[in-house]
């Protein structure tokens, strides 16, 4: 009976104070979550998209990458936090993560819209310290570089490069981003036209022919 007396009754679990609590009872949940092959995970208040910092994919990658790859990657992050909303029982850590996913969202897709905005008839534009960049490309860059090595594979580009150009000009008075580059473009127009009319194909030296033996 003495031995009974001074047995030690554990506390009841919900009179535990949280942090003991939970080492008791860990979460049932997780913050991973798989979708189109990437996985998805959240901790130290940072979302880790295949264990990269999303963060700071997006800080160097957001005006590198095109328009479909933001487009897909804002949808699976989209899911990511309609998983969670359901799935994750703290509400604080939610709270965070839901205002880290809009905040990253609005980023994304205000990119997107910025793309299309800079879009005519397939031709996407944008001016970055005084170049122009058509669909990705580097038309300052390559006509000094067509200048320097002049093929026929530089001239067929310029063809095109000058092409694409005329599509923006024909259609100027439709988008008012184009007003920020229209005298970029007459001028390239202008450089790539003279190049054209003054590239001369490479002289290839043949062979003086064989003297013939009568």
């Amino acid at each position: 009976m003495s031995e009974i007396q001074h047995l030690r009754i554990p506390p009841r679990i919900d009179n535990l104070p949280l942090a003991e609590r939970e080492r008791q009872n860990p979460p049932s949940w997780s913050w991973r979550f798989q979708v189109e092959g990437d996985e998805f995970d959240y901790h130290h208040e940072r979302i880790w998209l295949n264990g990269n910092d999303l963060s700071v994919l997006i800080n160097e990658k957001l005006k590198q990458q095109g328009a479909h790859y933001w487009t897909a990657l804002g949808k699976r992050l989209g899911r990511y936090r309609d998983w969670a909303t359901v799935h994750v029982e703290d509400p604080e850590s939610l709270g965070k993560f839901s205002a880290i996913v809009h905040a990253m969202l609005t980023r994304i897709f205000g990119r997107i819209k910025k793309r299309f905005d800079e879009t005519i008839d397939g031709v996407s534009f944008h001016l970055e310290a005084g170049e122009l960049l058509l669909n990705g490309l580097n038309v300052h860059g390559f006509l000094e570089m067509a200048k320097k090595h002049r093929t026929e594979k530089s001239r067929l580009f310029l063809k095109g490069l000058r092409n694409r150009l005329a599509i923006l000009q024909s259609n100027r008075s439709g988008n008012p981003n184009y007003e920020k580059i229209r005298d970029t473009v007459d001028r390239l127009s202008i450089d790539i036209e003279n190049e054209l009319r003054h590239w001369v194909p490479p002289v290839i030296a043949l062979p003086a022919p064989a003297p013939l033996d009568f």
